[in-house]
């Protein structure tokens, strides 16, 4: 029996198949004459459970069924509108499936006693015939059906087939709130933002007091770029609910992912800006720090980062906030706590804690730190508090001493930070997860360091160091952070080696034409601001037989559109966009294409690493901040700096001589081949980092 061959309404009936098959043949003729008559008969399934005879004996089932059939056709009562069937002999998880959307089992008088007893069967709930045409039993049962195809069809490859379900089940009950999120995010999933957007607010029509519809709301709006909407109703929300902090911290700190002008930034950061401040004064009333921690435990200023300023006195604003917000619910938690490794003349015990211990680009580049830890002075702790768990957190696991997986417990975790007793807590990110930022202002061991995932400081008073890297920090870098700047020799890390397998594809399966000269830029869209798109533009007109290639659709289209307007060309004719690939896709795409466009402001970090992998000359112009020099950085350790610009113009420049200029690019690659092993799989890093930590405890 086939999941598609089931309806809204499923009955089932056990026959006892030993018994003599004129005693079955009544029953089913009397169940089926009673359904072939049911008013809704057209929704309806009977299943006939056959799953312990054998072959042969489904045979005889089935002719059984048919004789049974062909009788009542000859009183005129079948009706081809009911579906009738034998279940088939089914795998276990076949029968699971299946089950879960029987509504009810219809008791017969030749019944398998063993079968109904069986606990999972005795479940199912019982309709007598006498109930099936009560149009009660027939609602109740439809209602049913509609939440459980909804549900099913949610968590499949098809999800758009649950819309028409969980639509037919909100007619009904208008006032479930779990079914207009989970409507809203089908149609999100299936890319239907205006049917999101609409159910949301149909869904608080009929339940005004519902706070996640109105927090699902805004945070779609401002997903379909309508941030100035997003922001005015997370306003009048804030008024609808005062005492919700997750909607104080929306109304005061959103901010867009994408900016249409560089006019634009400016705008929205004097928002934030006057928004932290206007927050910071209301948390500081009396008891609203309580209060508050709900709000904090939700947010973080992911997106200030990307407006290419310096963030440092935004982000030590909002990092006292997050301190004395933490302080004033968990004072147990913020006192100094002594070196424990020099009292008891142990090893020192490291711990790193983020909610991305999983593979996820910004804790990745940490992994060797722990692959080769000197385990003879050294102790590894490692507690990831996110809920991916993949082969990257087997690696992360089988590199530390101890490994805890915490999620969705910020006292759990921290408890158990202090009862390891840490002489170093190492966040290697922090600004991604609103949760870590939390447990980063806390004060949970001697020395507390930040690294690079997110390279933007913390502004937290309870964070020491930033560890960065030597050649990616501007001579002022000290300047964009509040904790104090380490400058690791090199670029500070080594990335775990990447195996890159022969080419598959050809670039026609790409959408690239096999002529083009090829630049891919492969970063998220919010890394793209305004004022850089001309480049892309001044290089198609120069490089006439260009493509760019924008992974993850990167780049906003409209305004591509508007800068190659500008210059005489049509987008359409030179940008190609593509979604997320698959592995092996996206190293066939890198090896296929011809050049690497770093992106201004924010520098590629993994996705550079990828890029070198495949030996593809890398276009960089480092930036002001840190987090738009780790390319730059890269190179300078590879030796390989023909390719670093000082401007926007000589990027230009470089990026149309390597599409000309054929044995150049050769020679490039060549460079970036012979000069690899230096970034990759080399514990000198970590022996420098752990030389770091040595002094640092020694200091303090």
């Amino acid at each position: 029996m086939l999941i598609n061959e089931l309806r809204d309404i499923n009955f089932i009936i056990f026959p006892n198949w030993s018994n003599l098959e004129i005693a079955i043949a009544e029953d089913l003729i009397t169940v089926l004459r009673t359904l072939f008559t049911h008013p809704a008969r057209q929704d309806i399934t009977l299943l006939i459970d056959t799953q312990s005879l054998s072959d042969e004996l489904q045979d005889n089932a089935n002719s059984l069924l048919f004789e049974t059939v062909l009788k009542l056709s000859l009183e005129e009562v079948v009706c081809e509108d009911l579906n009738v069937g034998l279940t088939g002999q089914l795998s276990i998880q076949e029968w699971s499936v299946i089950k879960s959307f029987i509504n009810f089992r219809i008791p017969i008088n030749n019944e398998d006693g063993c079968i109904i007893q069986q606990p999972e069967i005795a479940q199912i709930p019982i309709c007598d015939l006498s109930e099936i045409c009560q149009q009660t039993v027939y609602e109740a049962a439809q209602l049913e059906s509609w939440q459980r195809w909804g549900d099913y069809f949610a968590d499949s490859e098809l999800p758009e087939n649950a819309i028409p379900y969980y639509s037919k089940y909100l007619s009904s009950c208008p006032y479930q709130i779990d079914y207009y999120l989970k409507l809203s995010n089908i149609f999100y999933k299936t890319g239907q933002m205006q049917a999101t957007i609409e159910t949301l607010q149909n869904g608080i029509s009929h339940c005004p007091q519902a706070e996640e519809l109105y927090f699902w709301l805004i945070i779609r709006l401002k997903q379909s770029q309508k941030y100035l909407e997003a922001r005015n109703f997370a306003q009048e929300v804030t008024d609808k609910f005062p005492e919700n902090y997750i909607f104080k911290m929306l109304s005061h700190l959103m901010l867009p992912v994408i900016y249409h002008t560089p006019d634009e930034i400016d705008t929205y950061r004097a928002w934030f800006q006057h928004g932290l401040e206007k927050l910071i004064q209301t948390i500081n009333s009396p008891g609203e720090e309580k209060k508050a921690l709900t709000g904090i435990r939700n947010h973080t200023n992911f997106f200030l980062a990307y407006q290419g300023k310096n963030d440092v006195l935004l982000q030590q604003q909002y990092g006292q906030l997050v301190h004395q917000i933490m302080a004033a619910n968990y004072p147990q938690w913020i006192r100094d706590r002594p070196i424990s490794c020099i009292s008891n003349n142990q090893r020192i015990k490291i711990g790193y804690l983020s909610y991305f211990l999983c593979g996820w680009s910004g804790t990745v580049l940490f992994l060797n730190w722990l692959k080769y830890a000197d385990n003879q002075n050294f102790e590894i702790y490692s507690y990831h508090i996110g809920h991916q768990v993949d082969p990257a957190t087997q690696l992360f696991q089988s590199c530390s001493t101890k490994f805890y997986h915490l999620p969705n417990n910020l006292e759990q975790v921290c408890q158990q930070v202090i009862d390891d007793n840490l002489d170093v807590l190492i966040f290697p990110e922090l600004g991604m997860d609103a949760t870590t930022l939390c447990i980063a202002g806390l004060r949970l061991a001697p020395i507390q360091c930040m690294a690079w995932g997110q390279p933007v400081t913390s502004g937290l008073p309870t964070i020491d160091y930033f560890l960065s890297s030597e050649l990616m920090e501007p001579v002022n870098g000290q300047d964009h952070y509040t904790e104090k700047l380490v400058r690791l020799p090199g670029v500070g890390i080594s990335y775990p080696a990447i195996k890159v397998d022969s080419i598959r594809r050809n670039r026609l399966f790409f959408g690239l034409r096999e002529d083009a000269v090829v630049y891919i830029s492969s970063q998220a869209g919010y890394k793209y601001l305004p004022q850089h798109d001309y480049i892309y533009a001044e290089i198609a007109r120069q490089v006439p037989n260009s493509q760019f290639m924008f992974l993850r659709s990167g780049i906003s289209q409209e305004r591509l559109k508007r800068v190659f307007a500008a210059v005489g060309l049509d987008s359409l004719n030179y940008c190609v966009f593509s979604p997320v690939l698959p592995r092996d896709d996206y190293f066939d795409l890198l090896s296929l294409a011809d050049i690497y466009l770093d992106t201004f402001d924010w520098a590629g970090g993994n996705t550079t690493l990828d890029a070198i992998a495949c030996h593809l000359p890398i276009v960089t112009c480092p930036g002001e901040f840190m987090r738009g020099r780790h390319s730059y950085g890269f190179l300078q350790a590879m030796g390989v700096t023909e390719t670093i610009a000082d401007d926007a113009s000589q990027y230009i420049k470089i990026a149309v001589r390597l599409a000309v200029d054929i044995d150049w690019r050769s020679s490039i690659r060549e460079a970036l081949k012979l000069s690899i092993n230096v970034l990759f799989d080399n514990p000198t890093p970590t022996q420098n980092l752990e030389a770091f930590i040595k002094q640092a405890i020694a200091n303090q």
